[in-house]
């Protein structure tokens, strides 16, 4: 027989477990949601999610590409341009771009030989660039300024010396 010290426990502890498991729950899925909406900011806000324009069976192909031959530079409208970047070690090609500010520029990069990451300083873009695939990045330069293009993947013993550079020029109008 139970006594009433001893239903009052229990039912004292049935209530606290209930809450507790309710509580738990609420953590749990508030955390979800957290890192599913941090997760969706992330992408489309930063720019994490970067096109691919093409990919080839043949790793060399992009490099043999009339785009990715002479300048690599093409002026597309008043204020944009198409820049095609080869990373081949340990340089960054064509370097150093020069366009004015508030320019709004699509790099298309590829890697003539090994795995490179293309980041560009002071901005969002950061772009892996790997060989037989077209990675598509488009930004927009405001401020006039040097941005240095950097090699962010190993990519062999002069890795460290592979930087680029675009200048930002103060826009004429």
């Amino acid at each position: 027989m139970q006594t009433p010290h001893d239903a009052f426990e229990d039912a004292f502890h049935a209530a606290a477990d209930r809450h507790e498991r309710a509580w738990v729950f609420m953590a749990i899925v508030l955390i979800t949601l957290l890192f599913i909406v941090t997760g969706y900011l992330v992408a489309r806000d930063y720019g994490v999610v970067v096109q691919t324009q093409a990919t080839y069976s043949n790793p060399n192909t992009p490099a043999t590409l009339a785009e990715f031959q002479g300048k690599g530079i093409k002026q597309t409208g008043p204020h944009s341009y198409n820049v095609y970047m080869m990373g081949r070690v340990w340089s960054w090609s064509p370097s150093p771009i020069n366009i004015p500010a508030g320019s709004t520029v699509t790099f298309y990069v590829t890697s003539g030989d090994v795995l490179h990451g293309f980041e560009v300083q002071d901005t969002d873009i950061n772009v892996t660039a790997i060989p037989g695939v077209i990675a598509k990045v488009t930004y927009t330069f405001d401020k006039p300024g040097v941005f240095h293009i950097i090699c962010n993947e190993y990519c062999g013993a002069g890795h460290q010396a592979m930087i680029g550079r675009i200048n930002v020029t103060r826009s004429a109008t």
